[in-house]
């Protein structure tokens, strides 16, 4: 007990401070959680040394992050989002594991099987830094981000077929059939486990504990979810993070679902955080300065291979901009590799030294994320020599922008909206995150800002603050809820307008009062009531 608290306070001493510092030159704090983890290991030494303990508390960081997920994404939005998850995701995998199994076999000259770990592995992003980063800046709900989440998710299935081959070349004597028939028993348990529970039990659970009126208990019954629901899952033979997604999407059918994730936030953050120190002491110093070179240019490499077969699987799909978003997004490897790497390098299919090598590699594409996510919008732009357009008001200025009318979107109803807008004489300017779309708004000569309208800053950029109406041309009720909170912290008094599928399920919170039917909504009818019409 005295070995696992020493670790705890030396751990948060060391990020906090360490945090701190690296805050003041906007450095992301990832990379502040994993220098820590190098300066608690190989620095400060001692009395952390032994990191097993620690590695299995940061473990609940990767399996808060994927309940949390899973709350934002029901069963029809896994449907909505097929492409992305079963189209996308398996050209990546496939592409990359083939490429890299090529790569690792003839230019490196490992042997067939360790190419084949190799190429598991490597064709893995990390989950916990690019969702927590897209969710943190609100670009989830952007194309690449839809894109990244969906092709993540694929990834997070992909984990179970992996540990089954890593389990096949480690154990000649396992009967190949045997594996797989265990693997689809446990998936059909748990499958129907999940779903009974989800459909019959979760949602009078959750009500009777919550009646009770005391938030400790809920927060208490919430955590037994994510993490019973993660057990079951590592007991049947899967990943705890797979248990946890179930978990979350289960909860994301109840009417409890913004109040589960307002209280697992915090838990999620602190867990994560801890999750990237042990990355940072994956690091062997020694090790690391003897082959610097080696390392570099592996993960270089790395990220580069796996970049362009990230831009050509989705290029005919997306175009050009946002696969090339994508591949940035998505192009480091993930945390799962350094189970693949341990289980390999413990199994003898990989030597110690490749392992590490391997490892180090990885985790230089890890810290490197942090700082393309932030500037993706720039790179890409440098990338197609195109000018930052981010938040650059075309035909207009911000300062001659009063009384009027911020469109979000410009789909097919939103372009209904401006029409309209332009019929009834009222000033108005568009916020627009697709690029297509934005250029073919400034072809028409309209009013528009390139970028997310979720970020304050674009909002502000529209003159937010001086704005009569905001009118959400958006379909995903997520997103409208999202975006409806910003626009309020920004201007409380500012009129919101838009349509949702059915108005019973907005939350309490949200003022439904301009929430129109789809089915009753036009965009006439929405610019009427901006007028003040009924």
């Amino acid at each position: 007990m005295e070995q696992v608290i020493l670790i705890m306070l030396a751990t948060g001493v060391v990020a906090v401070v360490l945090g701190i510092i690296l805050k003041r030159f906007d450095v992301p704090p990832i990379v502040g959680y994993i220098l820590s983890g190098i300066l608690l290991v190989n620095v400060i030494g001692g009395g952390v040394k032994d990191t097993h303990i620690l590695e299995q508390i940061a473990e609940f960081g990767i399996v808060f992050l994927m309940f949390t997920i899973g709350l934002e994404m029901k069963l029809e939005n896994l449907m909505q989002m097929r492409k992305q998850v079963f189209v996308f995701g398996a050209l990546q995998m496939v592409l990359s594991i083939s490429f890299f199994i090529l790569l690792s076999h003839y230019l490196f000259g490992l042997d067939f099987k360790a190419s084949i770990v190799i190429g598991g592995a490597l064709s893995l992003s990390s989950t916990a830094i690019v969702l927590k980063i897209l969710n943190d800046t609100n670009n989830i709900s952007n194309q690449y981000g839809q894109n990244s989440l969906g092709i993540l998710i694929f990834q997070d299935l992909a984990v179970i077929p992996i540990l089954l081959v890593l389990s096949i070349l480690a154990n000649s004597q396992s009967s190949v059939g045997e594996l797989v028939s265990d693997i689809f028993i446990s998936g059909m348990l748990l499958l129907i486990v999940t779903v009974i529970f989800g459909r019959y039990l979760l949602d009078p659970i959750l009500k009777i504990v919550n009646k009770a009126d005391t938030h400790e208990l809920f927060i208490m019954i919430v955590l037994i979810i994510a993490i019973g629901s993660s057990f079951l899952a590592h007991y049947l033979g899967f990943t705890y993070s797979m248990g946890a997604f179930i978990g979350g999407m289960l909860i994301a059918e109840t009417h409890y679902k913004h109040q589960v994730e307002a209280d697992l936030i915090p838990f999620r953050d602190l867990f994560l955080a801890l999750f990237f120190v042990t990355v940072g002491m994956h690091i062997d110093i020694q090790f690391f300065v003897t082959h610097i070179a080696q390392v570099f240019g592996l993960s270089l490499l790395i990220m580069l291979v796996k970049g362009l077969i990230i831009f050509g699987a989705i290029y005919y799909f997306v175009g050009k901009r946002v696969s090339i978003e994508t591949a940035l997004a998505i192009c480091q490897v993930g945390e799962f590799s350094f189970v693949v790497f341990t289980q390999a390098t413990q199994t003898s299919l990989l030597d110690s030294n490749t392992g590490q090598l391997l490892t180090l590699a990885v985790i230089i594409s890890m810290v490197v994320t942090p700082f393309i996510l932030k500037n993706i919008k720039p790179i890409t732009n440098k990338i197609l020599n195109k000018p930052q357009t981010q938040t650059e008001i075309l035909n207009t200025s911000k300062e001659s922008l009063s009384n009027h009318v911020i469109v979000c979107g410009y789909g097919g109803f939103g372009k209904q909206i401006i029409y309209n807008l332009k019929k009834e004489n009222m000033e108005h300017i568009a916020i627009i995150d697709n690029h297509e779309f934005f250029e073919n708004a400034l072809n028409h000569g309209e009013k528009v800002i390139f970028g997310n309208p979720s970020q304050k800053h674009i909002l502000e950029e529209a003159g937010i603050e001086k704005a009569k109406a905001v009118i959400i041309a958006l379909h995903d009720i997520e997103s409208i809820i999202i975006l409806s909170h910003t626009i309020k912290d920004l201007n409380e008094n500012v009129k919101i307008l838009a349509k949702v599928t059915k108005k019973s399920i907005l939350p309490d919170n949200i003022d439904s009062e301009d929430f129109i039917d789809i089915y009753d909504c036009t965009a006439e009818l929405l610019v009427e009531k901006v007028g003040g019409k009924n």
